[in-house]
């Protein structure tokens, strides 16, 4: 490091010009008289005591009384201990201002516009290391590559995680991408999308794609918003693409009613008996509640639909199903539910059997 640039890091730890242009010079000198120090150096003669003796009581010199008033360095322990307190000080700072620089202009507490569209990409790592039940999410191989520790940590908690990722035509994942043990099941989407990810259907990241000539990112902590974002998730961005990865599990794991319904209404319609193990809340108290029974009735249905083709746009009025259990009749609704006794977080079709018991009137 040159003196120039050496004397400018002691100005930012607080020492003047003069300060600092004489105590490089006694470093050069070693223990000299006071008015060598202003003879060999830019500090005016006249002025050299006064900022000996400043220096002097910030610890960097010691002075010694002889014919001549004498000085040297002190040891640069202490005072360079003070120097690079501060440099660490500016550093977290800076750390720091960058930080917030990247959160979000909140408009109130429940939605926040971020200035650029990686910091969506950087809060939803943060929001899906929290995450308790399922993770929705949309992005190029890049922004899903960037959230892969994140989502690997939910997926050993038992978060189930699905993604659709951007590809063009040929493209191939690149090279260390492993979805093994982070996703639970991983679909290409051949039409560029926006950065997209829904938590626990009440926090949401979006940000737009990157070829948009825009560059902004949305945070939103809410339980309605997520709902509309949600819907063109499921419809837009995964119902309609093949899937390029699943994990191996010995059960069909739903986190929607809709793609519930869809799969299997057509089943219990025949007789088939079909076996759930059903995670959601409690409606009255709000607790969480954990459900194992046969499904014996499907209410969510508007009239003329055909049964035997079922879509999800045919999804958009209530529906629900009763469930058997050992703890009595229970009905689960889906996200949303209000009327229902517990609204469903996931459902896993865990039995799939002829039915022995008779048709229920429909």
């Amino acid at each position: 490091m040159d003196r120039e640039t050496l004397a400018q890091a002691l100005n930012y730890a607080d020492l003047t010009e003069y300060q600092s242009e004489a105590y490089l010079t006694l470093l050069d000198m070693g223990v000299s008289p006071a008015v060598e120090v202003g003879r060999e150096s830019d500090v005016p003669v006249s002025q050299v005591y006064d900022v000996l003796r400043s220096l002097e009581s910030k610890g960097y010199v010691e002075t010694i009384d002889r014919e001549k008033l004498y000085v040297r360095p002190c040891d640069p322990g202490v005072s360079m201990d003070e120097l690079e307190s501060r440099g660490e000080l500016l550093h977290d700072a800076a750390e720091e201002i960058r930080e917030r620089y990247r959160q979000p202009d909140r408009m109130d507490a429940r939605v926040g516009v971020t200035k650029r569209g990686e910091t969506a990409v950087a809060n939803a790592r943060d929001l899906i290391g929290d995450a308790d039940t399922v993770v929705e999410l949309a992005g190029t191989y890049e922004q899903l590559a960037q959230l892969l520790p994140a989502i690997r940590e939910a997926r050993e908690q038992g978060v189930v995680v699905r993604a659709s990722v951007y590809v063009d035509d040929g493209q191939t994942p690149p090279e260390g991408f492993d979805p093994s043990g982070a996703l639970s099941e991983l679909r290409g989407c051949s039409i560029p999308g926006p950065f997209l990810v829904i938590v626990d259907r009440h926090r949401t990241c979006f940000a737009p794609n990157t070829r948009s000539d825009e560059d902004y990112g949305v945070v939103i902590y809410d339980r309605i918003l997520p709902f509309v974002f949600h819907w063109y998730y499921l419809t837009c961005l995964w119902n309609l693409y093949p899937t390029l990865y699943a994990d191996e599990t010995d059960r069909v794991t739903y986190v929607t009613m809709e793609e519930f319904v869809c799969d299997c209404h057509s089943l219990w319609n025949e007789g088939y008996e079909l076996e759930v193990v059903v995670d959601g809340v409690d409606i009255a108290t709000d607790e969480r509640r954990t459900l194992r029974g046969l499904v014996v009735d499907l209410s969510h249905l508007r009239d003329g639909l055909d049964l035997s083709r079922l879509a999800l746009s045919d999804m958009g009025a209530h529906k629900s199903f009763v469930l058997v259990t050992d703890e009595g009749t229970v009905e689960v609704g889906g996200w949303g539910a209000v009327f229902e006794d517990v609204e469903m977080r996931t459902i896993s079709l865990v039995g799939l059997d002829a039915g022995s018991l008779p048709l229920p009137s429909r």
